[in-house]
């Protein structure tokens, strides 16, 4: 089989490439392991499929952080507001949440899967279901891409495989492997935006325990990490949508034999003086009451009590309560201590920290710089972002410049220039 495109690979970004590939006048050819495309897509969102979030491109290079400078170009490319309008375009409507999370208007992200993969077959993409890639042989100008028995002859190749988190829908790494053979520096794939783990048993105890805004801080190398959002407590630790994200800037200082300082504030809204005040009221209106049962509002009554334990004040009636006492549980409701020694597996893990070097990808065609013809997208890249919607960008983005820039003749760079 001979084409101008092999894309390896149909979850987003793969499915992407494929379009802009074909709408650039390309044949293409998308390789799958799996029977049917996107079934990591599916997850995404809780099954709703968070598509983008609101903001500017600057916006968006600021909250990625280390991954930003690399991500500049193709976001300016195919921006957030592009994102949304090429999706209308092909008959899905979004809506924008107050927290800027843009989700389909139907909450499915089976719709989204699906109206990329009918978008595919109506512009002409070929697929090859139920193959995975063993290996890319440069060959000549082009590529022979082997997949079981298929041999797929191609003048460009994209390399859209994913990363190495949830493997049960087919991201096992297999674009670090390809890229590996074809000289490309690969950074040791870690877990990120996955639950943390502590080393207080504690957290089994308030297992299920949820809070809907939290700020949760972190030391690391004298420096302070903040995010706010909820959580959970889980059987080993913490979980829930904030712990994801800090998770992805502990990730360098993970698994580690000293815990990580973290702390929660539990009522983010008022400084100390303001909780104190308030606590006051608390505990004049309802005198007669154990300090668990006055923090009601605060905290669930099993927080609450368990704040109070580490208090020393589990049976004190809140007109028993002393000043420094009262302090206290001011500390532990703003700073509660959960020291974390690690990540959950990768497996666990949203998406992939690491994969295929940055340094070896050219940012404004997402081609190879050391084999001509050769192109990455989405999570294979040793790139990534938080929750709300920044990782899909990150596959719409660089699978939009990546199909069109693989499409086009000529202009190849390399480091050898």
């Amino acid at each position: 089989m001979k084409t101008d495109v092999c894309v390896i690979g149909a979850g987003p970004a793969g499915l992407m490439s494929a379009i802009f590939a074909v709408q650039s006048k390309a044949t293409v050819v998308v390789i799958e392991k799996n029977q049917a495309p996107g079934r990591k897509l599916l997850l995404t969102g809780g099954g709703r499929c968070n598509i983008t979030h609101t903001g500017t491109v600057d916006d968006f290079v600021r909250v990625y952080g280390k991954s930003g400078r690399f991500l500049r170009h193709c976001l300016h490319e195919f921006s957030p507001d592009a994102t949304r309008e090429f999706f209308s375009q092909i008959g899905i409507d979004t809506k924008i949440y107050e927290d800027g999370c843009v989700f389909p208007v139907s909450e499915r992200a089976g719709d989204v899967r699906d109206v990329l993969l009918s978008q595919c077959h109506k512009l002409g993409a070929q697929f090859i279901f139920g193959r995975g890639v063993g290996e890319i042989e440069k060959r000549g100008d082009g590529f022979a891409v082997l997949a079981g028995s298929e041999i797929a002859s191609a003048t460009k190749v994209i390399i859209a495989t994913g990363g190495m988190s949830y493997p049960a829908t087919g991201s096992t790494g297999d674009g670090y492997k390809l890229a590996k053979s074809l000289r490309h520096t690969i950074i040791e794939p870690r877990p990120a935006l996955v639950p943390l783990v502590s080393t207080e048993k504690w957290c089994a105890e308030l297992a299920g325990i949820s809070r809907d805004n939290v700020t949760i801080s972190a030391m690391v190398n004298k420096k302070k990490i903040s995010v706010s959002g909820p959580m959970i407590f889980t059987h080993d630790g913490i979980g829930g949508p904030a712990v994801l994200d800090l998770s992805r800037l502990l990730v360098d200082y993970l698994p580690a034999t000293k815990p990580v300082e973290v702390t929660i504030d539990i009522a983010p809204s008022m400084n100390e003086s303001q909780l104190e005040e308030y606590l006051i009221g608390q505990l004049s209106q309802y005198s007669k009451k154990i300090i668990a049962n006055v923090l009601f509002e605060l905290a669930p009554k099993k927080l609450g009590g368990f704040i109070c334990t580490l208090a020393g004040i589990i049976e004190t009636n809140a007109s028993q309560l002393k000043k420094e006492q009262r302090r206290k549980v001011i500390q532990l409701l703003k700073k509660l201590p959960v020291p974390i020694i690690a990540t959950r597996t990768i497996d666990e893990a949203t998406i992939t920290n690491g994969g295929v070097s940055t340094a070896g990808i050219d940012p404004t065609t997402m081609q190879s710089k050391v084999c001509p013809g050769l192109f990455f997208a989405g999570e294979t890249i040793d790139v990534d972002g938080p929750c709300g919607g920044y990782n899909l960008q990150i596959a719409w983005s660089t699978g939009a410049l990546a199909g069109r820039k693989a499409a086009e003749n000529g202009g190849l760079k390399t480091e050898d220039g």
